[in-house]
């Protein structure tokens, strides 16, 4: 689901990748500032959302996704995407979605990385990666909520 918003970094539209219908608002409102998740006494219902894909220098994917894209043969017809993503409720930042997409044959390979800190043992950050996952995708919304949705199939989001 698309939802439009008016936030200070020129983006118009926010994707919520849950199974709900249109115009339920899933305990979000409209604020000044965009999104916002709103504070009700009903069962807070656990949502992913990105913002849209970004074009990027291929270069700068995480290195991953460069050297799946680099093993194939039409690697040079690949360009680059990066999205952050987030929790609801409570617009928790809960990774980024790296992409690559080669609009002429429809291939796309996704990864969604994650920086954690495991604790006092491990008290630096690391950083959890899930993929290369390759896709059929003609652009980088589909991309993008195609590897959701195989994300949130086997329980890395909600």
């Amino acid at each position: 689901m698309r939802i439009p918003v008016d936030d200070p970094l020129g983006l118009d539209t926010l994707i919520v990748g849950t199974g709900v219908e249109v115009g339920d608002t899933m305990g979000v409102e409209q604020s000044d500032l965009g999104m916002t998740a709103v504070e009700d006494d009903s069962a807070e219902t656990a949502a992913t959302y990105w913002l849209p894909p970004v074009a990027v220098d291929v270069e700068t994917l995480h290195p991953s996704l460069r050297a799946a894209v680099a093993l194939r043969a039409d690697a040079e017809g690949f360009a680059g995407y990066h999205a952050h993503v987030y929790a609801m409720p409570g617009d928790v930042e809960c990774g980024h979605f790296h992409l690559a997409i080669n609009p002429q044959t429809s291939k796309a390979v996704g990864l969604h990385t994650v920086s954690l800190v495991l604790g006092e043992i491990y008290a630096e950050d690391i950083e959890l990666a899930v993929g290369p996952i390759w896709l059929y995708a003609d652009n980088e919304i589909q991309a993008a909520d195609d590897l959701y949705q195989i994300l949130r199939d086997v329980g890395r989001l909600a």
